[in-house]
């Protein structure tokens, strides 16, 4: 039996637990003391964590719905807060492209934050290289959203568990990885998607086979780096955009002054998490975009960062909802 299958019955047992469990505190609520007895008895089992977590996502799916709002008529990018982590959805005219997926633990986070907002089909789905903050939560993804294309970056080496798990979602799923290369487009009507940067020889650091993807839309332009690094910053000129997404959340690693000076950013969004182990993002990069005049954005202060665009001005909508898996 495969993962799909076996997380459906475990849907199914829980919302059969759920109706128990509202059915016995009916039956004995007006009998005094029987029902802190039968809480205590559902405690010891684990019953009423697992109607703790249904009602946790239920709530989340709650605030998801009432504080994000799609604009049909413009371009949408959602850079969602998933802690120390990457993940960007783009709506367009009713299609989608989804960047990343965050880690394991974000992922069913992600999923319902999607179908929450009526979201039924991935058209383009990017995982930018195969790192666990960028797709550990694919494999949930791909098991329960309908996906069209999907790419990531060659790679033979990998053993981690979640990319094996990947891997078995995409086979049973019939899905294959579509290989980017520099120049490749990816087209909604009157928006491009151009791949900029992306190294399928299986680089010795992950990092720097990350798929570069940059959104043209109207006059406006919109670069997302992946975790790239100063080796996929220094292999190409770069144009003018108006929003990056910097690389590797800040790290010195990526974000040199030749690369920054070229895109001339004028918002700078950083998916970071609060208090994270790594320092990011460093001193050394936000003064590096304050100089150069950027707006910086962050989502450990700023939650999930919502650009709206009708392809001549971006409004940012800073959104308190967090898809972060290790805050539960």
């Amino acid at each position: 039996m495969g993962r799909k299958s076996n997380r459906k019955i475990e849907n199914q047992i829980k919302r059969v637990i759920v109706l128990v469990i509202i059915l016995l505190v009916l039956a004995v609520a007006s009998k005094n003391g029987i029902l802190e007895n039968i809480e205590k008895d559902l405690t010891q089992i684990g019953i009423l964590e697992t109607v703790g977590e249904v009602k946790q996502n239920q709530e989340v799916d709650t605030k998801i719905s009432e504080n994000i709002v799609l604009d049909k008529n413009k371009l949408n990018i959602l850079f969602f807060d998933v802690g120390q982590a990457d993940s960007e959805l783009i709506f367009y005219n009713g299609k989608t492209i989804l960047i990343d997926s965050g880690n394991t633990n974000d992922g069913e986070n992600i999923v319902n934050g999607i179908k929450s907002l009526g979201i039924s089909k991935l058209d383009y789905v990017i995982g930018t290289h195969v790192h666990e903050d960028h797709i550990g939560g694919m494999s949930y993804i791909v098991d329960e959203i309908e996906i069209g294309n999907f790419y990531l970056p060659y790679n033979t080496k990998t053993t981690s568990s979640y990319y094996k798990r990947l891997l078995n979602s995409l086979t049973e799923k019939n899905i294959g990885i579509e290989e980017a290369t520099v120049g490749d487009k990816i087209q909604i009507d009157d928006l491009i998607c151009e791949i900029m940067s992306v190294d399928n020889e299986e680089p010795e650091d992950a990092n720097d086979a990350s798929i570069v993807t940059q959104i043209t839309y109207g006059e406006l332009k919109y670069l997302f780096m992946g975790d790239a690094t100063s080796r996929n910053e220094n292999s190409r000129e770069w144009e003018d955009v108006d929003i990056l997404k910097v690389g590797h959340h800040g790290s010195n690693t990526s974000s040199t002054e030749r690369f920054l000076k070229q895109t001339l950013a004028e918002i700078a969004i950083i998916p970071v998490g609060k208090e994270n182990s790594y320092g990011l993002p460093k001193q050394e990069i936000l003064n590096r975009l304050n100089n150069l005049g950027s707006k910086i954005y962050r989502t450990d202060i700023d939650g999930t960062i919502q650009i709206l665009s009708d392809g001549k001005t971006n409004e940012v909508i800073k959104i308190d909802v967090s898809f972060d898996g290790s805050e539960e």
